[in-house]
């Protein structure tokens, strides 16, 4: 089987979503996304799914937790200063999700280096689920170098 090459961003957004009303699956033929609305679905869609239950794998997404970590994984990352508390500060206020991206819209400089950081954990969660699932893609990160490539061996 040859390797598929795929859009890290797409499946980002996929193992982020929280929301009840949407559903993502992996195409394990052409490494797209399908998206669908959960309670609603697309007949068309619905007949996509049933059709090839074994080439369609739903994401599950991640556990807030799991962002959370991340988070907070970045700010370790960063040099002790201003950037940092005011970041760990807002880990540990109510929303910190909101709390952290507010602060981070004052430093663009540190929040493209998140952006990267937030992409690469990323990957590395993908890639394990990935292989874990046996399929074998290429991911192209959407941030930055997109001459990178993070691939499965």
């Amino acid at each position: 089987m040859t390797a598929l090459t795929v859009r890290a961003d797409k499946l980002i957004m996929a193992f982020e979503d929280q929301s009840a009303e949407m559903q993502h699956y992996f195409d394990r033929q052409t490494g797209e996304v399908l998206t669908v609305f959960a309670d609603d679905m697309d007949e068309e869609d619905a007949q996509r799914l049933e059709a090839a239950p074994d080439r369609y794998l739903l994401i599950e997404p991640v556990p807030s937790w799991t962002g959370y970590d991340i988070m907070s994984d970045f700010v370790e990352t960063l040099p002790e200063g201003k950037v940092q508390w005011e970041l760990d500060r807002a880990l540990r206020k109510n929303r910190p999700f909101r709390g952290f991206k507010d602060v981070l819209l004052n430093y663009p400089s540190v929040e493209e280096d998140w952006f990267r950081f937030h992409e690469q954990a990323f990957i590395k969660i993908i890639k394990e689920w990935l292989e874990d699932h046996g399929v074998e893609a290429t991911l192209f990160p959407a941030t930055h170098n997109h001459n990178f490539l993070a691939t499965l061996s």
